[in-house]
């Protein structure tokens, strides 16, 4: 048994050495992949596309942009025929009043940066879509000492108690304060998802007594309520709201709460395959078109493939774009009213937690679902408009093989750290992954690195994000086992 895998350790090592010959020599190789199709996205697939709206989504929770960078962004984003961004802000938004003290302790944006950003995006044609929680994911919130006490559980602050009337007049007042700085803006998102302590409190249960109503009622009152003041009082003609908490309720029950004359929901799901049985509720595609005039679904591009992931997985996500065309194809009467997909890149899985791929890292992964959704192209064909677009290297590559590996020489905005962190920081990752310690005398330290990633996002980020980042990844670095750990029945043949 030792034998055979010495044997097996040996045929790896030359397989390596053969796909690094044919790396070395791309440019001999690289005659048959430079004539083949590439679609360089002149025109304009409005029209055509299968999500009729295209909108991308930005999570500010982790890692927010400096403006400059934002706006280089949307570039990208106009130039792929993408109608909106959808922005969550959390504490990056510049509240004011007895709001004030919400605002990030240090880089919130101001008032001109809100407006700037607005107008840069209309320039471009995209709609600003501000998303604001409005029930879970109210850490920014509800970890400030002034509004604690509106925390459904004390430990866990995720969700605020819909049952105190504080609560709502903050939430009116964020929706007020958003609607001002976005005056042009026919949309907004008011969350509601993953509220994970809905009627736990002695306020709820009060209520529910009072009102004679059950938790699922409970719930789907409030998110009615908050979309009915942002359409009638804040003047947003549509209200989107993520679908988990009322997704399996009854019709009668949805349409009790009034929720389908409120808000447009946006159904989410990340896994590489949403089309999986269990995966959605049954029956949920037979319900939604029955009782709404339209909704939404939401993919991913990048923060879906782990709480603490640093490298971006493109094939991943585009099996995530592609498996929305097939859930249309299965439920063809929910297809005919779906407006568009909302394309979601998560900084962090909740305000508390670590941040996942930064967003420079994420961009190629992006364009590459963009041109599927846009055209319907993928595979190499994909992988090489989408290197035209950004101005990379196409000499390296591998013939079938669409890697993270090959993409170099790039001209997009934070080119420099997508390299950075996928080529030179997980080479020190996967060689310490490996138990490999040693170093050639032309190689980086990990602090090398992590020093030049420093310096390569200060023109990207906030320097207190920066700081956050460089001790992540140093911290999550030395936490790796050694290869006896991982392979020890390999240490010990």
């Amino acid at each position: 048994m030792a034998q055979i895998k010495k044997l097996w350790l040996l045929f790896s090592i030359i397989t390596t050495m053969i796909m690094l010959m044919f790396l070395i020599g791309g440019s001999n190789i690289s005659q048959g992949f430079s004539s083949s199709y590439s679609f360089n996205g002149d025109m304009d697939p409005r029209a055509m596309r299968r999500f009729k709206n295209l909108i991308v989504h930005i999570d500010l929770k982790g890692a927010p942009p400096r403006v400059e960078y934002l706006i280089d962004f949307f570039k990208l984003l106009s130039k792929n025929h993408v109608d909106g961004v959808v922005m969550e802000y959390e504490d990056m938004f510049p509240y004011s009043g007895d709001l004030e003290d919400v605002r990030r302790d240090s880089g919130a944006y101001s008032e001109d940066d809100i407006r700037r950003i607005t107008m840069e995006a209309a320039a471009l044609n995209l709609e600003i879509i501000p998303l604001i929680q409005t029930f879970g994911h109210l850490e920014f919130l509800l970890k400030r000492p002034a509004f604690r006490t509106l925390s459904e559980d004390f430990i866990d602050i995720n969700t605020i108690c819909i049952s105190d009337d504080r609560s709502i007049d903050i939430i009116h007042q964020m929706i007020l304060q958003i609607r001002r700085l976005h005056p042009n803006s026919t949309r907004i998102h008011i969350g509601s998802d993953e509220a994970y302590h809905v009627a736990e409190d002695v306020r709820c249960h009060q209520k529910m007594s009072n009102e004679k109503i059950g938790k699922s009622e409970l719930k789907m009152r409030h998110i009615a309520k908050i979309g009915k003041f942002a359409r009638e009082i804040a003047h947003f003609k549509t209200v989107f709201a993520w679908n988990d908490m009322f997704d399996k309720e009854a019709e009668s029950a949805i349409k009790g709460a009034e929720l389908h004359k409120w808000i447009v929901p946006v159904v989410w799901g990340y896994r590489v395959d949403v089309t999986e049985d269990g995966y959605f509720p049954e029956g949920l595609f037979e319900r939604i078109p029955n009782v709404f005039e339209e909704f939404y679904v939401a993919s991913a591009y990048k923060g879906a493939d782990g709480a603490r992931q640093q490298f971006s997985n493109i094939s991943r996500y585009l099996e995530n774009q592609k498996s929305y065309t097939k859930l249309m194809d299965l439920h063809p009467k929910a297809a005919g009213k779906v407006s568009g997909i909302f394309v979601t890149g998560w900084s962090r899985f909740n305000h508390l937690n670590a941040v996942c791929e930064l967003l420079p890292v994420a961009i190629p992964s992006l364009i590459i679902d963009l041109l599927y959704l846009n055209y319907g192209i993928s595979g190499n064909s994909a992988w090489k408009s989408m290197k035209n677009q950004l101005e990379c290297d196409q000499e390296t590559f591998l013939r079938g093989v669409l890697s993270e590996w090959t993409i170099r020489g790039c001209e997009f905005p934070g080119a420099d750290v997508f390299e950075i962190i996928m080529h030179e920081w997980k080479r020190q990752v996967d060689r310490r992954l490996l138990g490999r310690a040693d170093l050639s005398p032309d190689q980086k330290s990990p602090t090398e690195v992590l020093s030049n990633l420093r310096t390569a996002l200060k023109p990207i980020l906030f320097d207190a994000d920066i700081d956050e980042i460089y001790h992540q990844y140093l911290n999550d670095f030395h936490s790796i086992h050694s290869r006896t750990t991982i392979y020890p029945d390999l240490m010990n043949s």
